[in-house]
């Protein structure tokens, strides 16, 4: 029997999905769909049962299920011990993280790891938190990076970077005057730019103003954007304002093209790393989170 085949099925079965299995494998559906069948023919009997556009594994299904997630546990436990005998770090990584820490914090991180670690290979997927929480739920990524709390109690939870977050307003706007920080009062009668559903972002923005008693419905809530270089150019161009990380502001201050005011009370949130439990932890993601601790630390100082 193929380690391919049976690798492909294990995704299949995680995911409970051939679109999702095909694209964390860099594979079409048609192969995947290949190679799950061939595993049929070898077992002689179906694995999985598809109905109106649902997949789930029969019994047979699940027995080989149980035993190919012992095997690749087995495998990775294996690659990992003889890597420390013989001292060589290297392999692949997945790591995904939400759109302001993907443009923002982790360009310099990461170029500084393959430096120490050219023999790692490392793919990078960007969403936004939700959407990094359920590819570390589902397996698809290794590790995720994230900027919102995460829920999921079975997930660990890592905090690395404390980021602070302000208003931000073109330089003529009547905040930018004002000497003082902004109440979130003040925001109320303003027009406000802000993330998509499904960003921490936006979640940890709705947070802070419920905790200073302002739902969102007494907001004026303007526009909607998927990114925060969106968001800055619709502020460049007098939209509206918006709350963001001062991480992605540095250019547009130097330039002048925007403003930075403070909050009172002041609104910070944790940058986290977030991956499954797992029996033992793979060297090159010790070896990666070890790294990035020390990065976000240094950068603190």
């Amino acid at each position: 029997m193929s380690d391919r085949r049976l690798k492909v099925f294990h995704a299949v079965a995680k995911l409970l999905s051939f679109t999702k299995a095909a694209e964390s494998l860099h594979m079409t559906q048609p192969a995947v769909t290949f190679q799950v069948r061939q595993l049929e023919e070898y077992f002689n009997t179906r694995l999985f049962d598809r109905t109106h556009n649902k997949v789930n594994l029969t019994p047979a299904g699940n027995k080989v299920y149980e035993f190919a997630d012992r095997i690749f546990d087995l495998y990775d436990e294996m690659e990992n011990s003889v890597r420390e005998l013989t001292g060589e770090i290297s392999g692949a990584l997945t790591i995904g993280a939400s759109t302001t820490i993907a443009e923002y914090m982790l360009p310099t991180l990461l170029g500084q790891f393959k430096a120490k670690y050219p023999e790692i290979n490392i793919r990078l997927k960007v969403s936004n938190t939700e959407g990094i929480v359920s590819m570390v739920e589902h397996n698809v990524i290794d590790l995720g990076v994230v900027e919102a709390s995460v829920s999921n109690k079975n997930l660990i939870v890592e905090m690395c970077h404390d980021d602070q977050l302000v208003v931000v307003a073109p330089p003529s706007h009547e905040l930018s005057k004002q000497s003082f920080p902004v109440k979130p009062e003040q925001l109320k009668a303003l027009p406000f730019i802000c993330r998509e559903e499904g960003s921490g972002t936006r979640e940890v923005i709705l947070e802070y103003l419920q905790d200073n008693d302002i739902s969102h419905t007494e907001m004026n809530f303007c526009l909607e954007l998927g990114s925060p270089e969106a968001l800055k150019g619709a502020v460049e161009a007098g939209m509206g304002i918006s709350i963001l990380s001062r991480s992605t502001i540095a250019k547009e201050l130097k330039l002048g093209t925007l403003s930075e005011i403070q909050l009172d009370p002041p609104l910070s949130r944790p940058f986290s790393f977030v991956r499954q439990r797992q029996k033992f932890r793979v060297r090159v993601m010790e070896e990666l989170l070890e790294f990035a601790k020390a990065y976000c630390k240094s950068d603190a100082e």
